[in-house]
């Protein structure tokens, strides 16, 4: 008898506590919170963390009451914690090396909080924890949020204000376009701020959805440097920047409205793709480097938007490099030696629109050369190639000295000179006579190709100029076409290459 008595009573104080518990379930909550803190508390003592930062708990892309009761709540427990060796930090993420954040989910009669422990400097997930509630009435209250559902609320500032620069939204890029928006809403001067850390090299597309006039910079976090911006990229008047990243380090997308009247909900994504077969800086494209043009073998590839290739590039003696880009392609070349600084920059330096860079390397040094588009929209194949410059030493040819007007070399119209320029400041002077009024064509060009970069000047007898032309040919070959009355006339010719590697033809003729 007196067993049953004591599992009645037993049976009475559980269901009392059950009452009581489900009467008010902040208690759960609080309790859930204590146990939660206690299990976090462990972990970092056995991390020796030092600098901690409390993120959002995020119900569906929004920022519920529930969860800053229970960012609050976790905060004081941590907080008050004895024994702990680490500092809770609030607003920027950089002063931090530990962050706690997480994800209320609800399904069917549960809702169920998803907390996970990630370290800053690589993002790796050190460990995840979870809380569960049965789903009533009032948590059902709780948890709910005017902006919930795919469109932001477009009334006021949204839940996530107030992000900062020091303090950003952390946004976990996706590997396809298909993933999750995180709804914004933006007001009068307002700006947004996304934290943004690939856990690998690749193409980055960050861009704006709906209907608010959206603006959007991109900048390397920790330096300050911005990478790109852009307005109307996207679909629409939304913004979309593709650019390429490297994976650990911290990037930053601010979105604003393109002038003070864009205000309203707009949707933030980003997501990363990774190129078969791309080169990046860790894992650069070998490039074999010829001696002298002819000898040069060309890598081909192909630009995507937003795409950047890596060329490594390893000297294997003192001398003057030349590294260019061929095709119809406008790309731009930057040249870095092997701790990342920029030693040189082109856009136009090489045949129309490829580039091209002289530099004096350093034999068994290592040099990446960057290829990419003049703008992020460029895209096409193009060629790249490395020589040094070529055996053959330009001499002074026959007709040297012939560096000023009174030392100018005479030329018979319709017929064709062969010239060099020994030196990057070689000038050639050429006299000639024109015996009747008409039209002539005065043309110069490379004796191999059309790629020696000439410039031509017309004076008449006093010295006067009269026309003057660089790319008129084909390429970087030069040509004239002039009405002259009879008389005596000046040809002044020079080159805009540094380091001329071929010797180039005059002809003058009557149309």
């Amino acid at each position: 008898m007196k067993k049953y008595f004591i599992l009645i009573i037993f049976t009475f104080i559980t269901n009392i506590a059950s009452a009581q518990n489900a009467e008010n379930p902040v208690m759960q909550f609080d309790e859930a919170v204590s146990a939660l803190a206690r299990d976090i508390h462990a972990k970092l003592a056995e991390k020796r963390a030092e600098r901690i930062i409390i993120g959002q708990f995020a119900f569906q892309d929004n920022v519920p009451p529930f969860s800053a009761y229970w960012v609050n709540q976790l905060t004081g427990e941590l907080t008050n914690t004895r024994g702990r060796n680490y500092t809770i930090h609030s607003g920027s993420v950089s002063n931090a090396d530990w962050i706690i954040t997480g994800e209320i989910v609800q399904v069917t009669n549960i809702v169920r909080i998803y907390t996970t422990l990630t370290r800053m400097s690589d993002r790796a997930i050190e460990a995840s924890f979870r809380s569960s509630f049965p789903r009533d009435e009032y948590i059902s209250d709780m948890i709910s949020h005017s902006g919930t559902g795919n469109t932001a609320s477009s009334a006021g500032r949204d839940t996530r204000e107030t992000d900062s620069w020091d303090a950003p939204v952390i946004y976990t890029i996706g590997t396809s376009p298909s993933v999750a928006v995180m709804n914004r809403t933006i007001t009068e001067g307002d700006e947004d701020f996304f934290l943004l850390v690939p856990d690998s090299d690749g193409r980055l597309t960050a861009e704006t959805t709906g209907n608010t006039d959206t603006f959007m910079y991109l900048y390397n976090y920790d330096t300050g440097d911005e990478i790109a911006s852009n307005d109307d990229g996207g679909q629409g008047t939304n913004a979309r920047i593709v650019s390429n990243i490297r994976a650990g380090v911290r990037y930053l997308a601010v979105v604003r409205g393109f002038s003070s009247s864009s205000v309203g909900a707009y949707g933030f994504r980003a997501f990363l793709t990774v190129r078969e077969n791309a080169s990046s800086w860790d894992n650069p494209i070998s490039c074999e480097i010829g001696d002298g043009e002819d000898n040069a073998v060309v890598v081909n590839r192909t630009l995507q938007q937003g795409d950047e290739d890596y060329f490594l590039l390893i000297p294997e003696k003192d001398s003057r490099l030349t590294i260019e880009t061929t095709g119809r392609t406008d790309t731009y070349i930057e040249l870095y030696d092997a701790e990342r600084e920029l030693l040189d920059e082109n856009d136009d330096g090489g045949q129309n629109l490829n580039a091209r860079i002289r530099y004096n390397v350093i034999a068994g040094n290592r040099y990446i050369a960057l290829v990419r588009g003049y703008n992020q929209n460029v895209t096409g194949s193009y060629g790249f190639r490395a020589f040094f410059p070529g055996t053959n030493i330009l001499l002074p040819d026959e007709y040297e000295p012939n560096d000023e007007p009174s030392m100018a070399t005479p030329f018979q119209i319709g017929s064709i000179q062969n010239h060099t320029f020994h030196s990057g400041n070689d000038v050639d002077w050429i006299v000639f006579q024109a015996e009747r009024a008409g039209r002539y064509r005065i043309h110069t060009r490379g004796v191999n190709n059309n790629r020696l970069d000439t410039y031509i000047e017309l004076y008449d007898s006093n010295i006067n100029l009269i026309a003057e032309d660089d790319d008129g040919g084909d390429a970087l070959s030069s040509r004239l076409s002039v009405n002259l009355n009879s008389g005596t006339y000046y040809l002044k010719v020079w080159c805009l290459d540094e380091e001329p590697d071929q010797g180039y033809t005059i002809s003058i003729t009557v149309e």
